[in-house]
């Protein structure tokens, strides 16, 4: 699964954007505003004028970039009230009254105070509701309003209409109006051409059904039923769900798209898996399915069931994970658009004054991540892979995949829990020892095994990594889950990092230098000027900055490269993305620790325990460079890491009660 960074790192101000120098926490808001936008599709910049409709029979496209005057005439809150207007006279009664009624609901019912709505407005308003019967004549069923939109060639109005629904929207009141004028055009063009591009089929059903929400709905209602049947957008709420720049009610909302989407029927669900796995199959098994769908996230489905293995007398408990069906036929046209708006931004880049920000970078990779998501085979194969790579193991548990899965439907063992971050409510000493066992599985023991490769889950959010509950033999026991992204670490690899870790704690543009080359894909250039340039990037990445930690330090180092146009080594990349959403989580469960602090406590151990063979190489073989060790330090690396300056013991409060969600069991 892509992983867009959330969580510690995030914590940037806007000024970061001023300089369009941005990396994480810059894709995060990118991400975050194109989400939200969609999700919630009337965004509030807006154009004073009416676009004028389209007279003809053939479908009329939104004309992009929209001009810079555009947003010079936009009136807050109330730019959709001429839109509506136009909109008005081009429908039948029936429409209209969806229309004024969505209109009222979404935001100008409240806004009718604001000195900015005129009085002739405010008569406009007030009559087109009494013209259309509002609110004494119901409306008509949501699935006759698309009957009628289609059978009156709604397409030729679609920019007016698209124009309409966005520019109901205060999602841009997230942005400081000081950034406004960078970031509105951006977003702007961005949700039109994602909109636009929709299918007529889809972009329909999604307008009515915002339209047809109850008029008490939140923020985060409209949210999700904006991203309902949209993978790519389901997805990158995910990614987002625990920025803690997003206000508490969109975080919530957010939160609910790891396991809480609800777009299937349990009857729909199971109905496709018999139909995929075929009848004789689920019968050669005794596949018994729940009464009800476990969980539902972007691209699958899960239930759960039990099964008797042929021959066998046992009734195991398990989990059947599915494509849903929707994802096979919606995923192309998400992917599309998707490359679509990588290739508009690159045409357009300096109309939209992108400077170095990534943004088309960010888009090529979230396309490439949901691709690899549907693969389901490629996952069941990661799956077996990763349960044998840690058999035996004391901390972490995978599942077992079963023989009757198919490459849309994935059986494997179920194991109870909950949401790393939800475990231990209200303990805060052991939700702190959590913390230290999660560091421990995911970043030490990954980057210090003693194997040739080492293999680390590359999507480590909260719905993918599980506290195993019911176990007081072993009450910090890990459940990975989801192994659709998958790393493989050589250990030349690892002593790289390590070598680029200590790096940016020293302060060493030399150390870093040397070893950068590593994250490349054909290794340092030996151009003079694109040295130079590298160089350039790593004086500025070594400048210490408050609240920053050494894995945030190497994804901004990671982004500079990307923007001066080199291709990175997949594994480092996917590896240090992951440590910022395990910082994320880290946080979470304990504010008080700090990520640095644990590896350099873990690498400490490491080299006190590795004490006898370094002494024995210093006295009587010539290897004070060798990296030969666990922890991967040299002796020389060892004594240059004297210079850091060593955490102090972090004490962990007393307990108390805190808000966390309560537990969950296995998606």
């Amino acid at each position: 699964m892509f992983s867009i960074t959330y969580g510690k790192s995030q914590r940037h101000t806007f000024g970061y954007f001023h300089n369009v120098n941005v990396r994480s926490g810059y894709r995060a808001w990118i991400c975050t505003l194109l989400i939200l936008g969609c999700f919630l599709p009337f965004c509030p910049i807006a154009q004073a004028e009416t676009p004028s409709l389209n007279r003809q029979g053939s479908r009329k496209e939104i004309a992009l970039p929209t001009p810079l005057s555009h947003y010079e005439t936009f009136k807050p809150n109330t730019s959709g009230l001429p839109l509506l207007m136009g909109l008005l006279k081009e429908f039948e009664p029936d429409i209209q009254r969806v229309l004024v009624s969505f209109a009222i609901k979404s935001g100008l019912q409240n806004t009718l105070s604001d000195p900015a709505i005129t009085a002739e407005d405010l008569k406009k308003l007030q009559a087109l509701a009494v013209e259309v019967g509002l609110p004494k004549q119901p409306l008509i069923p949501k699935e006759q309003v698309i009957a009628l939109l289609k059978r009156t060639n709604w397409a030729d109005h679609r920019p007016i209409l698209l124009e309409f629904f966005l520019h109901q929207s205060r999602v841009l009141e997230m942005i400081p109006e000081q950034w406004g004028k960078i970031w509105g055009p951006i977003v702007h063009d961005a949700l039109l051409y994602f909109l636009d591009h929709l299918s007529d089929d889809r972009l329909l059903d999604k307008l009515v059904s915002l339209a047809y929400l109850p008029s008490d709905a939140s923020r985060g209602v409209y949210l999700k039923e904006f991203v309902s049947k949209v993978p790519s957008l389901q997805k990158l709420g995910q990614i987002l769900a625990r920025n803690p720049d997003l206000s508490p009610d969109y975080r919530a909302a957010l939160q609910d798209l790891e396991n809480g989407i609800h777009t299937m029927t349990r009857e729909e669900l199971v109905t496709f898996i018999t139909e995929d796995v075929g009848k004789p199959s689920i019968d050669k098994y005794q596949v018994q399915f729940a009464d009800h769908i476990l969980a539902e996230a972007s691209v699958g489905a899960v239930i759960k069931a039990t099964t008797i293995a042929p021959g066998g007398t046992v009734r195991r408990p398990a989990i059947c994970k599915v494509v849903k069906p929707y994802v096979l036929v919606y995923m192309p046209e998400d992917l599309s658009i998707i490359k679509g708006l990588a290739s508009y931004f690159t045409v357009n880049h300096d109309y939209y004054q992108l400077g170095s920000m990534p943004l088309v970078e960010i888009f090529q990779e979230l396309g490439k991540s949901l691709a690899d998501e549907i693969n389901i085979t490629d996952e069941q194969k990661n799956f077996i892979r990763a349960r044998e790579y840690y058999k035996g193991s004391k901390k972490v548990v995978v599942p077992e995949i079963f023989p009757i899965s198919t490459p849309h439907v994935t059986f494997m063992e179920f194991i109870a829990g909950e949401k790393i971050t939800s475990a231990f409510p209200g303990d805060t000493r052991q939700r702190a020892i959590m913390a230290k066992r999660l560091s421990d599985v995911m970043t030490g023991d990954v980057i210090f095994s003693p194997k040739s490769e080492a293999i680390f889950h590359g999507d480590p959010h909260p719905g993918n990594v599980y506290h195993i509950t019911g176990n007081p033999q072993n009450p910090y026991l890990i459940g990975l889950l989801d192994w659709g992204l998958m790393g493989t670490f050589p250990r030349k690899d690892r002593v790289a990092l390590m070598q680029l870790i200590l790096g940016v704690q020293l302060g060493d543009a030399k150390r870093l230098h040397n070893n950068v080359g590593a994250l490349l894909d054909q290794g340092l250039p030996t151009a003079p000027e694109k040295v130079q340039k590298i160089d350039a990037l790593i004086a500025k990445v070594i400048v210490p900055k408050e609240g920053r930690g050494s894995f945030d330090a190497l994804e901004e180092l990671l982004f500079g490269l990307i923007e001066q146009g080199y291709a990175t080594k997949f594994t480092l990349n996917i590896f240090i993305k992951s440590q910022i959403t395990i910082a994320g989580e880290l946080v979470e469960l304990d504010p008080t620790l700090k990520q640095d602090e644990l590896l350099q406590k873990q690498v400490t151990a490491l080299v006190k325990k590795e004490m006898p063979k370094r002494l024995l190489c210093t006295a009587w073989f010539p290897c004070w460079d060798s990296h030969g060790y666990q922890s991967l330090l040299s002796n020389a690396d060892v004594m240059d890491a004297r210079h850091i300056k060593t955490p102090k013991e972090s004490k962990v409060p007393p307990p108390k009660t805190v808000a966390v969600p309560k537990a969950q069991v296995q998606p």
